[in-house]
């Protein structure tokens, strides 16, 4: 979750006090990676979650073995957030082999400590309330979560229980901006689907959908997909709509001139705008507003020393386990910067039934296509997708990305995500078909080799080829069910 320069007093009077930060970085384009992943004592009873002291201790550890602060807290102490390095569209393999010695450094360190890192994406058998007894004593933290307000369970059940990657991009100028932004929105309930490595549990509780988009829709109007999405004709229209949402986002905390968090009680709200009335329409406000958004494409600031210099899209759909980290990246830095891939994914896009040239025909397809990735029911890709299925749809996606030119030199990287987009064969389809019980998911939790994480090259299909052997039939019922 972003932070804020607390100290910030300039005065935002007007957009255009903020809106050379919006215009892009030219040729200088790069792109990064996050990576969120939660851990457990698996030696207790009930497989604890990591304490705050132990998330303490291991942030501290892996930061100081393997230099660097790459190493980062979210709001709950069972979660840590690694990041990588930047770099632009050549220098991809060097960020995904950094964001794997990141991976493997805090991994390493978990074990040190006699913490393990959870193989699913999310604690499949730990409640919102019982990750919330734990949130870290970091001040945004405790003014947000600690305890949440009435008002605000649902948004902080979302922080707590869900994880993810994201992949930034510091995107060339406006128009970059938005075509991007667009085609991933289209893209997003596919992508949620492919990359998902849920157990069939939420919050100990079986669970037939995807779980991180069922809390994702908590986040309301600061979540999802923006309204302005369908309307923004140009990429300066989109920015101008989305500074519009800044200054008008429902704030439920906010910064005094003293740089403190001011938290207000459940029903009571401010906004950026509302904040002139007492002077506080600072910087540190506005752009605190802004880290409060938290669509599936996010608009975030870019720094330097806490002041900020521009902005960045981040793709936020991502899930977390074997190969996700890579398979995020290539996918989001392709539709970045191989500009003959991205509009060979639009004509795809369109052949779907979802044309990116006049965005107001959007709204209902792609409304319709969140609701069945959210609400698959375990059909995972067997599912409607514009006017065809989803698994239609992977199939052609996986060809068009396995011939794109940056993809060229990284075939094994993308085999994992290829060989999902080709058989279906989700991670969480793998998780539902092996793990159908609560107990028998805790009971790998507890046991597997936390070392198959340091081959990032391997699905979930891959990694169990010889456990699938007992579910041949299964698996034939899935694949015929297209």
């Amino acid at each position: 979750m972003s932070d804020v320069n607390a100290g910030d007093l300039r005065i935002i009077e007007h957009a255009d006090d903020v809106i050379e930060t919006y215009e892009g970085v030219a040729n200088n384009a790069k792109t990064g990676i996050e990576v969120e992943l939660a851990f457990i004592n698996p030696e207790s009873e009930d497989l604890t979650p990591m304490s705050i002291s132990q998330n303490k201790a291991l942030k501290n550890a892996t930061n100081s073995a393997c230099g660097g602060d790459f190493a980062r807290n979210e709001p709950t102490s069972e979660m840590l957030e690694i990041g990588s390095i930047a770099g632009d569209e050549n220098q991809l393999r060097a960020i995904m082999q950094n964001a794997q010695n990141n991976i493997n450094c805090l991994s390493d360190k978990a074990v040190d400590l006699g913490l393990k890192r959870s193989y699913f994406q999310h604690l499949p058998d730990k409640t919102a309330a019982q990750l919330l007894e734990n949130v870290m004593d970091v001040a945004r933290y405790q003014a947000f979560f600690a305890p949440p307000r009435d008002d605000m369970k649902a948004v902080a059940a979302y922080f707590s229980v869900c994880k993810s990657n994201q992949v930034s991009i510091s995107y060339k100028n406006h128009d970059h901006l938005l075509k991007n932004i667009r085609r991933l929105y289209t893209l997003s309930p596919f992508l949620f689907q492919i990359t998902d490595n849920a157990a069939p549990f939420n919050e100990g509780k079986s669970f037939s959908g995807h779980a991180g988009m069922y809390h994702r829709a908590a986040l309301t109007g600061r979540g999802g997909v923006p309204k302005y999405l369908y309307s923004a004709q140009s990429g300066e229209e989109y920015i101008e709509d989305h500074i519009n949402h800044v200054m008008n986002n429902p704030l439920f905390v906010y910064y005094n001139t003293n740089g403190e968090l001011i938290r207000l009680p459940s029903g009571q709200w401010e906004s950026f705008n509302t904040l002139r009335d007492k002077g506080l329409n600072t910087a540190t406000n506005y752009y605190f507003s802004e880290s409060i958004l938290w669509p599936d494409v996010k608009i975030a600031a870019l720094k330097n020393d806490d002041v900020v210099i521009g902005h960045r899209y981040e793709a936020r759909m991502f899930g977390v386990g074997l190969h996700q980290h890579q398979s995020a990246l290539l996918i989001t830095a392709a539709l970045a910067f191989d500009e003959a891939f991205a509009q060979s994914v639009d004509e795809l896009l369109k052949e779907q039934g979802f044309d990116l040239s006049t965005p107001s025909s959007l709204k209902d397809p792609l409304s319709k296509a969140y609701e069945a990735a959210q609400n698959h029911r375990l059909q995972f890709l067997n599912i409607a997708y514009g006017n065809a299925s989803m698994r239609e749809f992977a199939r052609k996606f996986a060809l068009l990305l396995e011939n794109s030119a940056l993809m060229s030199e990284y075939s094994e990287e993308l085999e994992p995500i290829l060989m999902i987009c080709r058989t279906g064969l989700t991670d969480s389809k793998i998780n539902h078909l092996l793990f159908p019980s609560l107990e028998g998911a805790k009971k790998f939790q507890r046991s597997y080799d936390s070392t198959i994480f340091k081959n990032p090259n391997q699905n979930a299909a891959q990694l169990f080829q010889n456990e699938l052997k007992h579910h041949e039939s299964a698996l034939a019922s899935y694949a015929n069910a297209v």
